[in-house]
């Protein structure tokens, strides 16, 4: 399995003082990947630090999200279980998705077969919890806050 490069463009560098090169390649199975080179030194460590700095505000941003989420399920994860006791299944499948959104009625069924209501509700609230606040009707000035933040960054 070989990449094929299935465009190349030159153009100048954003000072003029060289040339950037933007390359596309393709495999056998359809995969694609871009990468640029720069042919000015000037350009090239510009770039370097516009990447080294977008990787710092991503990391940043990663960890705003993980205090939030570390603050909401310590605060809510128990009310939003509580929330669900004496349910059946259905009923918890509607509370969630209003009957439109994913997933399924089937496949909800499969994952909470192959997983358990309980598990599948805790990862539900880990991995959507700013949408699970909003189920609940809960306002935390300070969850807000941090993803207000991120949202800055």
């Amino acid at each position: 399995m070989s990449w094929e490069e299935t465009v190349r463009e030159t153009k100048p560098c954003w000072c003029g003082k060289g040339a950037i090169t933007y390359v596309t390649e393709m495999d056998d199975w359809n995969r694609v990947r871009h990468y640029t080179r720069f042919n000015c030194s000037a350009c090239r460590e510009t770039a370097e630090r516009e990447s080294q700095e977008e990787k710092r505000r991503e990391s940043e941003r990663e960890h705003l999200l993980a205090q939030a989420r570390r603050l909401a399920e310590e605060r809510y994860s128990e009310a939003w279980l509580t929330k669900f006791k004496g349910l059946n299944k259905r009923e918890v499948w509607q509370f969630l998705t209003g009957g439109t959104e994913y997933p399924a009625l089937g496949t909800f069924y499969k994952h909470v077969k192959e997983e358990g209501l309980e598990k599948y509700l805790h990862r539900t609230f880990r991995d959507d919890f700013s949408k699970a606040l909003t189920k609940m009707c809960i306002k935390d000035n300070e969850i807000k806050m941090l993803l207000e933040r991120r949202e800055r960054i």
